[in-house]
């Protein structure tokens, strides 16, 4: 038994509910990381079809059941619904009366036509704290622009400075900005949790992803307002923008180094055996390797080209030096100290024969570990939350499955 077996699970939101009207993947991140803190999430999903993220299963999955919609949707509890039926709106109305956090991530305007916009459902829940998210917002003019993840990556300019400088621009390979809003969404609607708690009151969360878009690079926008600079693509040089803050081909594959400060270059030169670049007056200051960035590149791409980077890596961490050899994905998941901290957890996948393992919310609390709940099926809890719900009967028989009528 794993020591971590032994922890208490730590549920730091255990007793809020929420209602998770949203589908793909920023929504249901953000619900993700609520049901991993312990929150009771409710998802509505369309009968007979489902969150369209069940289906991408090109990214790998079962029918009805893709790994990336697995991923987001652990430990919640689904409903199927026709919002397009008055019945399933009163259900909905139902549910909204009594949770205390709902997302959506409908176009701006859509939630407004099905009667579950905030203002319609604060007037059932005055202590409702509700958080729409949008690509763009819900003012201004791309309000009702429609937008994916690299739309965004694309309008606010992340693509046009990832990338080499001679190179076209280019998105990052994973779906960082829809990530990222979910987490967005999080802090705000925490943040209006713990002020409802305070006030009774509850709070509307408007999250762009293009404004989450524009926290992620938060270092480089006060740069353009107080100068006019438009950074260009820096492709992997480091922030500081020498030669040795940078990522260079070894004679095994890549290494990554973060030497800024003189102590760091001094130990880095010490391990590769290069001191004579410290007594060249061209990279004795911080300013000169500045000036001198290519000669500086050029002498270490040589020493670099002829070393094992596995085997140096070690060795210039020991030194303190930021190092790190560039890893694919299956070399870092199998490094022993992912094994040794006990980060991802498991959730029973439905129709699999063994559990998936997923991440966790991204830090760990001294109370307890985390636990995933299992994946649902479409559906699976209709009954179940349909019998905690004081509705009519008739709108119970309308909006139950046909074949549990």
């Amino acid at each position: 038994m794993n020591s971590a077996d032994l922890q208490p699970v730590a549920r730091p939101l255990d007793g809020v509910r929420v209602l998770d009207l949203s589908h793909a993947l920023s929504g249901p991140t953000c619900t993700s990381l609520l049901a991993l803190l312990g929150a009771d999430v409710v998802k509505v999903e369309r009968p007979g079809v489902g969150d369209d993220f069940r289906h991408y299963t090109e990214h790998a999955g079962l029918p009805g059941m893709s790994l990336p919609f697995a991923a987001a949707n652990a430990g919640k509890r689904s409903i199927t619904l026709d919002l397009t039926q008055p019945a399933a709106i009163k259900v909905v109305h139902e549910l909204a009366r009594r949770s205390d956090l709902l997302v959506e991530n409908f176009r701006p305007g859509v939630a407004a036509k099905l009667g579950l916009d905030w203002p319609s459902l604060s007037a059932i829940n005055p202590a409702l704290v509700y958080a729409s998210i949008s690509g763009f917002g819900q003012t201004g003019t791309l309000r009702d622009w429609t937008a994916y993840d690299h739309i965004v990556q694309a309008m606010s300019g992340i693509m046009w400075m990832n990338g080499d400088p001679d190179d076209d621009p280019l998105k990052v390979g994973f779906p960082i900005i829809d990530t990222f809003s979910g987490y967005m969404a999080v802090i705000g609607l925490l943040a209006a949790l713990h002020r409802r708690d305070r006030t009774g009151k509850g709070d509307f969360v408007d999250v762009a992803m293009l404004d989450s878009a524009f926290n992620l690079m938060g270092a480089a926008i006060p740069i353009y307002f107080q100068t006019g600079e438009v950074r260009a693509r820096t492709g992997n040089r480091g922030y500081r923008l020498v030669a040795t803050s940078e990522t260079y081909p070894t004679a095994d594959g890549y290494i990554s180094i973060g030497a800024n400060h003189q102590h760091q270059i001094e130990a880095m030169c010490q391990v590769l055996g290069c001191e004579w670049l410290l007594e060249d007056a061209r990279f004795a200051t911080h300013q000169q390797r500045v000036l001198n960035h290519e000669a500086l590149r050029a002498a270490l791409t040589g020493i670099f080209g002829a070393l094992n980077g596995e085997e140096i890596e070690p060795q210039l961490a020991a030194r303190h030096v930021p190092v790190a050899y560039v890893r694919n994905l299956g070399q870092v998941l199998e490094h022993p100290h992912f094994k040794e901290r006990d980060i991802f957890l498991e959730a029973h996948l439905p129709g699999a024969e063994q559990p998936m393992k997923t991440v966790g919310p991204g830090f760990q609390l001294g109370s307890g570990r985390f636990a995933a709940g299992a994946v649902p099926c479409l559906g699976e809890h209709t009954e179940e939350i349909l019998a905690e719900l004081d509705l009519d009967p008739e709108v119970l028989a309308a909006v139950r499955p046909r074949e549990a009528a």
